[in-house]
């Protein structure tokens, strides 16, 4: 007996949620079963047999991860679960409530097994239960009054038609994941597409356009040098110049390629970004990052991190210009659902401005922020169905906050758009990063 192909991590996720609660479930109608057990009836062995069985019940869905592949390798689990049902079933009736815990274990076969596992299941509980059908009957000394048509042949049609619920619960979901992970693949796509179209016009508007001039400078030089010395000393000191801000640019470009990569979760992008600018720029930098031992967990589709990232960017590159800041934080966490970013500086500030695209989306950001180009991140952030926020005050620097709704765990592709960083505060300055 064998598990189907291996699931998806989504499909996974949800397999192993409503296993848990199936076991769940079975577990209390074990414990109603206890309560319901005729007196006469009771005895150690049965008190322990029920207990056991309890016991196995809880011990599954609390360790359900590590007892899988056991029941992949060992189907005969299964069926020695089957069998201590029924003995618990030949003392209780087949009409009472542990009746229904032994549906669910059929149920469960149907999420985890393939059609063949499945039957072989469900054969054997059909012929547990007319054993312990059987033992009841003998217990009683005769054909009970509540031995009716459906406890026969109803009662046992219940456990292939559980199975087939199961089986088909575990196809819904397996359809469920193929579809998000086809929707992801699509969005990584359009992404993808439109990080090469930023990339095209940041080069035409800066690179290209640089160049050019420089090498229309060039040509006019020869002439320069015949006519007027002086002045083409002057135009061969601009070329020079404007030749170091296109490989400034180039190298900007470049690292921006660098630091946005989808496949990195979204706490390392933001702690590679931060390093490399602290490294450049000579302004140190502290981190907070969510910590792993807390079971911290942040995971952005692949829209919202790339627009958190760039925002991120965005940020420090404004700070770099006109904060005339000494020091920085960058903090990540997780709030109601949502992965929050705040890039804090005690740079110069303006204002005072408290501006909040979630209460204040209608109005226009005030002109001073404009100058600083935040224009450009609240449109980042709503693109993502994110929202951006604004505190400044004059000489009291200035606190920009991402807020971006976090993804599902089964909406992320294994790792691959954002999970927790160890670590929760690291620091970094222009000559060492530790963290």
């Amino acid at each position: 007996m064998k598990t189907d192909r291996t699931p998806s991590p989504a499909a996974r996720t949800r397999l192993d949620s409503t296993v848990r609660l199936l076991l769940h479930l079975r577990l209390l109608l074990t414990g109603v079963a206890l309560l319901f057990l005729p007196r006469e009836r009771i005895d150690v062995d049965i008190l322990l047999i029920v207990c056991a069985f309890a016991l196995l019940t809880w011990l599954a869905a609390r360790y359900w991860n590590r007892l899988t592949p056991q029941l992949s390798q060992l189907p005969l689990l299964a069926a020695g679960d089957a069998f201590v049902a029924a003995v618990v079933l030949a003392v209780d009736g087949p009409d009472g409530p542990f009746f229904m815990a032994t549906v669910l274990t059929t149920s469960i076969a149907g999420v985890l097994f393939s059609w063949r596992g499945l039957m072989a299941i469900a054969f054997c509980q059909v012929i547990f239960y007319y054993a312990a059908l059987l033992s009841y009957t003998g217990l009683n000394g005769s054909m009970p009054a509540n031995i009716t048509f459906q406890v026969l042949l109803v009662h046992p049609l219940l456990y292939p038609i559980a199975g087939y619920v199961g089986s088909r619960l575990r196809a819904i979901f397996e359809e469920l994941a193929a579809e998000q992970a086809a929707r992801q693949l699509a969005e990584r796509s359009a992404a993808a597409a439109e990080e090469r179209a930023r990339l095209a016009r940041d080069m035409h508007d800066s690179v290209a356009k640089t160049l050019q001039g420089t090498a229309m400078a060039a040509q006019a030089l020869p002439l320069w040098v015949a006519r007027d010395p002086q002045r083409a000393s002057s135009e061969a000191s601009r070329i020079a110049k404007a030749t170091e801000l296109a490989v400034a640019e180039a190298r900007e470009l470049i690292s921006d390629l660098r630091t946005n990569r989808p496949d990195a979760d979204i706490a390392t992008q933001i702690a590679d970004i931060a390093t490399d600018w602290a490294n450049r720029s000579g302004i140190p930098v502290r981190v907070s990052l969510p910590n792993t031992s807390q079971g911290s967990s942040i995971k952005l589709m692949v829209i919202a991190a790339q627009e958190m990232v760039a925002i991120l960017q965005e940020a420090l590159t404004n700070i770099e210009r006109h904060s005339k800041a000494s020091t920085v934080k960058v903090a990540l966490e997780a709030v109601d659902g949502h992965a929050v970013l705040r890039v804090i500086d005690d740079g110069t500030g303006f204002g005072p401005v408290s501006w909040d695209s979630r209460t204040q989306a209608s109005q226009e950001l005030p002109e001073p922020i404009g100058h600083y180009g935040l224009v450009g991140m609240h449109e980042r952030a709503a693109h993502a169905n994110g929202s951006l926020s604004i505190t400044s005050a004059s000489g009291k620097g200035t606190t920009i906050g991402v807020r971006m709704p976090m993804a599902a765990p089964e909406d992320s592709l294994g790792e691959t758009y954002a999970h927790p960083m160890s670590g929760t505060d690291t620091s970094h300055n222009a000559k060492r990063s530790e963290q």
